[in-house]
């Protein structure tokens, strides 16, 4: 029995690095993934501020607008100047002047605000322009080392599959069987350590009398009564009884 356990550490030995290549595939597809995600992310807040960019445009032509209007309003008010009869009228031209200037100051302080916030969007757009480049460059370089990848990956697990094979043939096909069984329902494990009395796989002590047939390595499979992996020890003459 101890020499099939030898022979199911090796199997679990290949199950691991299988996984561990299978992980390393699903990762940069994860990579890619995330990359076009964020890139979606991107595009569509570059596209808000691009409109909201047209829409401050659109604001401040409407400000410039007002001002040119209250220029010529003003001038051509002040010219009436000399048109005026009495005090009256030109108590009343005056207001029209300075309802004319404020109006014209309000437009330009608005004018200043609006260029204010088109500064920051645009330079918010340029950010966003420049990590988009980056970050499209990144996922067309995950594509690349994926597509370089792919090859090696299906070469590595066939052979790993064809070695795993070859091993299991060195055991009887009904401890081979149980051993994937276990193995499908706890975590890709199915062969758990025993140290210092307890099972490595779910760090749970075993009853002692499980952990004396271990020491004796009786002619059967002995399993953890808590995650019901196959146990082991690793080297009977370093652990007591």
């Amino acid at each position: 029995m101890q020499n099939t356990i030898r022979i199911l550490e090796e199997i679990q030995k290949l199950d691991i690095e299988i996984h561990s290549i299978e992980v390393e595939e699903k990762n940069y597809l994860t990579k890619i993934e995330e990359a076009g995600a964020e890139l979606k992310r991107l595009e569509e807040f570059r596209a808000k501020v691009a409109s909201e960019l047209s829409e401050l445009n659109a604001l401040l032509s409407n400000a410039q607008e007002r001002i040119r209007q209250g220029v010529e309003k003003i001038q051509k008010t002040e010219k009436r100047i000399s048109e005026i009869k009495n005090t009256k009228e030109l108590n009343a031209l005056n207001k029209e002047i300075n309802a004319a200037n404020k109006a014209k100051k309000l437009a330009e302080e608005e004018t200043e605000r609006i260029a204010s916030k088109l500064n920051d969007k645009k330079t918010l757009l340029d950010e966003k322009d420049s990590l988009q480049t980056l970050k499209d460059s990144e996922q067309v370089q995950l594509a690349k080392d994926l597509e370089e990848k792919k090859g090696l990956w299906v070469s590595r697990i066939t052979g790993k599959r064809r070695l795993k094979e070859e091993t299991a043939s060195r055991i009887p096909p009904d401890i081979y069987k149980k051993y994937e069984n276990i193995r499908a329902k706890r975590a890709g494990i199915g062969l758990a350590l025993v140290k210092n009395e307890a099972c490595q796989a779910c760090n749970i002590h075993i009853p002692p009398q499980v952990y004396i047939l271990l020491k004796k390595g009786v002619d059967e499979l002995m399993t953890c009564p808590h995650c019901h992996r196959i146990l082991y020890v690793e080297n009977n003459a370093k652990q007591p009884v």
